[in-house]
């Protein structure tokens, strides 16, 4: 099975849609699937976000979604791979590692001096991959959350 994989457009929501929900049923989200729609036509359409589908044959498979931001250490864009997802049948076939990829091309394109990323403490199998293809666990720096919508 050939897998094609490239960046998303806001006409590609539809088919991200039921995965996107899926991705959020991983981590256990509650669901809107109006708030959801919009949130991914935002991101699709902004200058400062894209996202990449993993396709086999026309069925999308996986996405990456990343975001703009910067390293004023390093004085240069970075970006954030916020959002991961290949559909359970579709893993271990390389499709990840193909979505990581293109972030990174993507990355590299605009000048970014790194990729940022994070997942669950206990999500193995992601860390594994990330390490794999090089990322390395932050020990320098604590990353801390406030929510405001509390």
């Amino acid at each position: 099975m050939a897998i094609t994989v490239r960046q998303l457009t806001p006409a590609d929501v539809p088919s991200l849609e039921p995965l996107f929900g899926a991705y959020l049923d991983f981590y256990g989200v509650a669901r809107n699937a109006s708030a959801e729609q919009k949130f991914l036509e935002a991101r699709l359409s902004a200058p400062d976000s894209t996202g990449f589908g993993a396709f086999a044959e026309s069925a999308m498979v996986g996405f990456a979604l990343c975001h703009h931001a910067y390293n004023s250490l390093r004085l240069a864009p970075a970006w954030i791979l916020h959002d991961l997802f290949v559909r359970p049948e579709h893993r271990r076939k390389g499709i990840a590692e193909a979505l990581i990829e293109a972030v990174h091309s993507h990355a590299k394109g605009t000048g970014a001096c790194e990729v940022i990323l994070s997942t669950a403490h206990d999500n193995k199998n992601a860390q594994a991959l990330y390490e794999k293809l090089g990322y390395k666990l932050d020990t320098q720096f604590r990353v801390y959350v406030r929510d405001l919508r509390a």
